[in-house]
């Protein structure tokens, strides 16, 4: 970091789910956390899977200031390339910083969860890859000059167990595996930099959509989330990662944020234990350190 009492600190999809959450968990006094979305003002809602979900980066902000972090919002499409340069530029001439990296923005369609085979789901599910995989590779792109310009130390992109087991079909499937893959080469590239790249598999998840489905169906659902993390939860458990000094030893792996949590002592803010899932849903694999230009 070029200010060591200062991080600056990118987060996308963070006006609502895993990204607001990692937004609000992450944030210590004097942050500076830019945060990145479509939606921007308070009381705006979308509607996914049937629901109407909060999704603000005004919101967010709210709850990053509440912990004497400041919340910049930025709203971007990330669909847009034009876009991700001009968020890549404000960095660059508001901070000349950038310290921390968490794509965690996922552009989810209404079929991703019917109990479909794929060929019987909307081909627009093709989404997932654009928000979610290319935009994680055009940020990283345009982000990276100014990571090592400025002694940037850690990239981590959120992915989840459908990288190792059929979950919402080959698509989503398919995505998660390559988030794993390209955090992993991207380490490769990063190694002589010292810039640190992980893949995160977030896990369950209590945010808006979750809540609303466990408003629906009640006691039933109720036993689905006794394992669930907190929204903040991924965020708090990025912080001890950062500031470890052995950092660079896990570049190029695929954590599971509830085993990263539990190797730190990170307690979740309901004082739940967040499962793992590694026994029922599988976990990540390890690639080859071979190497091919």
């Amino acid at each position: 970091m070029t200010n060591k009492n200062k991080r600056i600190i990118l987060v996308t999809g963070a006006s609502r789910g895993v990204g607001k959450g990692i937004a609000e968990g992450i944030a210590q006094p004097n942050d500076i956390i830019i945060c990145a979305a479509r939606s921007l003002k308070k009381g705006t809602t979308v509607s996914q899977f049937g629901f109407d979900v909060k999704s603000s980066l005004q919101e967010t902000v709210e709850g990053i200031e509440k912990k004497q972090a400041t919340g910049i919002p930025f709203q971007i499409d990330l669909n847009n390339s034009k876009e991700i340069l001009q968020l890549s530029e404000f960095i660059e001439k508001e901070f000349g910083q950038l310290d921390i990296v968490i794509h965690s923005a996922c552009q989810i369609h209404d079929d991703l969860v019917e109990r479909k085979p794929f060929w019987e789901k909307s081909v627009d599910l093709w989404s997932v890859m654009d928000v979610g995989l290319k935009s994680n590779y055009l940020l990283s792109h345009a982000l990276v000059p100014l990571m090592i310009r400025s002694s940037g130390r850690l990239i981590i992109h959120i992915s989840s167990h459908g990288a190792m087991c059929y979950m919402h079909g080959p698509i989503y499937g398919a995505q998660k595996a390559g988030i794993d893959k390209m955090a992993f080469d991207m380490a490769y590239d990063l190694k002589p930099f010292n810039i640190c790249s992980i893949s995160l598999w977030s896990g369950i998840v209590k945010d808006e959509k979750t809540q609303k489905v466990s408003e629906q169906h009640g006691e039933q659902y109720a036993e689905f989330l006794k394992g669930a993390a907190s929204q903040e939860y991924a965020g708090m458990i990025i912080n001890p990662l950062f500031y470890d000094e052995n950092l660079m030893s896990l570049s190029g792996k695929t954590l599971i944020a509830a085993e990263v949590g539990e190797k730190y002592g990170v307690k979740d803010v309901d004082s739940n234990k967040p499962k793992s899932d590694r026994e029922v849903l599988g976990g990540p694999r390890d690639f080859s350190d071979a190497v091919v230009y």
